[in-house]
């Protein structure tokens, strides 16, 4: 399989990526869009006669597992509509609240799973809000709805409406068993029940990456997992056939290594402190001796990432479009390294037990496919 980069300038595309599609989802509700919408999608939602759409998000169904499981995913694989891309970094943080607000990492300020917060002056993992170095330090209030606040699709959509016509399900929300297939049937029935009364949904599910991260792209487990998505989500569009479902991930996945920076005491003798922010295929480091890194870079993992300065990252908008958050700036270090194969690096406290991750520049993890039902 080939593992190289689709683009080592790392510059986001303006016009085909998750923030795109959702600023046509905001454009169809005559909202104003803060960006570019995506002219395909345009294109279905303006000629389309159905009373609801469900915009549902698998977490890590890029199009490189997609095309894997292809002859075991029928209703899904002969839905495709398009290909289109991710942000960067190809990763849930990032790529879901992009799709959720119609802005760029930049913008929203999630650059990813990690990043520090000058006001606690501490590695802060975004979503659960605790400490990177000490898991059992919850930081409240929580950094999402505190720090990084911002209004989702649905909350404009409302907004504009003056009513409650859109709604949100997260399927981590309704895991009330211990059986995943019940979660996952649960999160299935618990998204039907919501387009009985409302005109959008935003219905996010986090498999197949749960399973994937633990088990890895080829395994038992992750092709079942998606031929049980694939079959539920054949029942809930046939249950609604006045609805739109507008089917997209966030990121791909790709099998990995792990490569411990405490390995190399040149490496960790250049930086500030020992620990990176964003994600260990993104990984962001604040260096004390830039000669040194960057001679410890080549010697260790140049075959494995680029490296790219701040400055860098900026200038090609990688993060994407519009005024720069605060808080995604205070998080950025003096270098990235940005995985280019099967690497994630490892400060000591990221997972040990990942079989496949996400969030480097390969096309497995940045090349999405949307799929479309009753259209």
């Amino acid at each position: 399989m080939n593992h190289s980069p689709f683009n080592h300038s790392l510059k986001l595309d303006k016009k085909r990526t998750l923030c795109n599609v959702s600023n046509s989802i905001l454009k169809h509700y005559g909202v104003e869009t803060f960006h570019t919408t995506y002219k395909p999608l345009d294109k279905i939602l303006k000629n389309t006669n159905k009373e609801k759409i469900c915009l549902i998000l698998f977490d890590a169904l890029g199009k490189a597992i997609i095309d894997r499981y292809q002859e075991y995913i029928p209703f899904i694989f002969n839905h495709v509509y398009k290909e289109f891309k991710s942000v960067f970094p190809p990763t849930t943080v990032a790529a879901t609240t992009s799709l959720t607000t119609g802005r760029y990492p930049i913008e929203n300020g999630y650059l990813g799973w990690t990043m520090y917060f000058k006001n606690y002056d501490k590695l802060i993992n975004v979503f659960p809000s605790n400490n990177k170095l000490n898991s059992n330090e919850f930081i409240k209030p929580a950094v999402q709805y505190d720090l990084l606040k911002t209004k989702y699709i649905w909350d404009l959509i409302n907004e504009h409406d003056n009513s409650n016509t859109a709604a949100n399900i997260m399927s981590f929300d309704v895991n009330d068993s211990k059986d995943p297939i019940i979660n996952l049937k649960n999160y299935f029935n618990k998204t039907n029940d919501l387009l009985k009364n409302h005109k959008f949904i935003y219905s996010y599910c986090t498999e197949p990456d749960h399973t994937m991260h633990l088990t890895g792209v080829k395994s038992f487990n992750t092709k079942d997992m998606i031929i049980l998505l694939n079959n539920e989500l054949e029942k809930l569009v046939n249950n609604n056939p006045d609805t739109l479902f507008i089917l997209v991930a966030d990121h791909g996945m790709i099998d990995v290594n792990q490569e411990y920076t405490h390995a190399h005491d040149d490496f960790c003798n250049s930086l500030n402190n020992q620990y990176f922010a964003i994600e260990p295929r993104f990984a962001t480091f604040k260096v004390k001796d830039k000669p040194a890194f960057v001679k410890a870079y080549n010697e260790h993992y140049a075959k494995l990432f680029l490296l790219k300065s701040k400055e860098e990252i900026l200038e090609n908008h990688t993060f994407g479009y519009g005024k720069p958050n605060q808080y995604a700036l205070d998080s950025m270090g003096d270098y990235f390294l940005i995985a280019k194969n099967i690497s994630m690096l490892n400060d000591g406290y990221a997972p040990q037990d990942l079989v496949a991750n996400h969030a480097g520049c390969t096309k497995q993890e940045t090349q999405l496919y949307m799929s479309l039902f009753n259209n």
